[in-house]
């Protein structure tokens, strides 16, 4: 019988290469964080407590707040999971009504039983240039759904969605506040918003009341990583922290939130410059994606440019096919496979090597079609 730890270091000592989560890919290798075993503790004097955070962890969570520009950050270990139950939870009462597009993530969907709530859905528009994928939440469409519907106590939509499509959220933003509603926004796939002008701008900055980040998905942290930010006082804070206390560990993980803490101190210390170059290196990558002849990189304004959506609607395999010769034939391991499309996830965490490795793979696939 194979055991887990094993395999993990086997497979960490291998030529796989990652283009899916998590954002530090392997490669970021913080000198900050020491050995796990080393540092896993539970709340001992000096090291306070998550839940009651009065010393460390409240600097901690405050200068991530001021990083972000925030009124206030609160740290999850329970990834954006935990942070999306608490934000509905907080935000619409036991057994009011939400207006929620159609896809969003699971724990949506689980806040809504949970806590016994009515949801009406907003769809993402179809567009031409986004057919492979769901395009994004129209304004016009949630303001329409508040004005039919007076019962509505919060919208909730996700941008970017898993593949990098962005709505508009200041204009969504501005329209629930004119219906007396809070925005909360699922932007786990963007915590590198706003981190370079290459990428768009965060939820945080466009007026959503709400916002909630997996940092382990686009940034240098370790998985189950995750910030709730509330931008307003649209939500309450004492019920976003009552509601954080209940769908998190009593016990959480000290590895994990100094992984958040090393994260954040990177990005204010470094982030200029790997940013830079994560974002010159993936320009460059792009570039040559275009010239593919049968494979088609996905590209639109309205997404997120750290996503590769490989569209094989002019290649003779499916995108399952694509997806495991990537895997087994040059290692790379790809982040999504859908029947039209592959999906590759790219992070600061990103190397040279890696972005050559997979263009030149394409490139190789690519030309085997003529």
């Amino acid at each position: 019988m194979k055991r887990l730890e094993e395999e993990l270091n086997k497979y960490g000592q291998s030529d796989y290469y990652a283009f899916h989560m998590p954002g530090h890919k392997r490669q970021m290798n913080d000198a900050a964080i020491a050995h796990p075993f080393s540092i896993d503790i539970t709340e001992i004097e000096g090291f306070d407590n998550l839940h009651h955070a009065t010393g460390i962890l409240q600097d901690a969570q405050e200068e991530a707040a001021e990083f972000y520009g925030v009124q206030e950050s609160i740290f999850s270990v329970n990834g954006s999971t935990a942070a999306l139950l608490s934000a509905v939870s907080a935000a619409v009462r036991r057994g009011g009504k939400i207006l929620m597009a159609r896809n969003c993530h699971k724990a949506v969907y689980h806040a809504v039983y949970l806590r016994d709530l009515e949801a009406e859905y907003v769809y993402p528009k179809w567009e031409a240039q986004t057919a492979m994928v769901n395009g994004p939440i129209q304004p016009e469409d949630v303001e329409l759904a508040l004005e039919a519907d007076a019962d509505i106590q919060a919208v909730l939509i996700t941008s970017p969605t898993y593949d990098g499509v962005v709505s508009d959220v200041a204009a969504i933003a501005d329209i629930t506040h004119r219906y007396g509603v809070p925005l909360l926004v699922d932007e786990a796939h963007g915590a590198h918003f706003g981190m370079h002008p290459y990428f768009p701008v965060s939820a945080v900055k466009l007026g959503a009341d709400v916002v909630i980040q997996s940092l382990h998905k686009t940034l240098p942290a370790l998985t189950q990583t995750a910030i709730l930010h509330r931008c307003s006082d649209w939500v309450s804070s004492e019920a976003l922290h009552r509601f954080m206390g209940i769908y998190q560990t009593s016990s959480p993980s000290y590895v994990l939130m100094s992984s958040i803490t090393s994260c954040i101190h990177v990005m204010k210390d470094q982030g200029t410059v790997l940013f830079e170059s994560y974002v010159n290196l993936l320009r460059t990558c792009r570039e040559r994606m275009k010239k593919l002849q049968h494979i088609r990189l996905l590209e639109s304004e309205i997404m997120d440019p750290s996503k590769l959506v490989l569209s094989v609607e002019n290649l003779s395999m499916t995108g399952s096919q694509l997806y495991t010769i990537l895997l087994e034939k040059y290692h790379l391991q790809m982040e999504m496979e859908a029947p039209g499309y592959v999906l590759a996830l790219t992070s600061v965490g990103d190397t040279g090597e890696g972005f050559m490795r997979l263009c030149a793979a394409l490139e190789e696939i690519d030309q085997d079609e003529d």
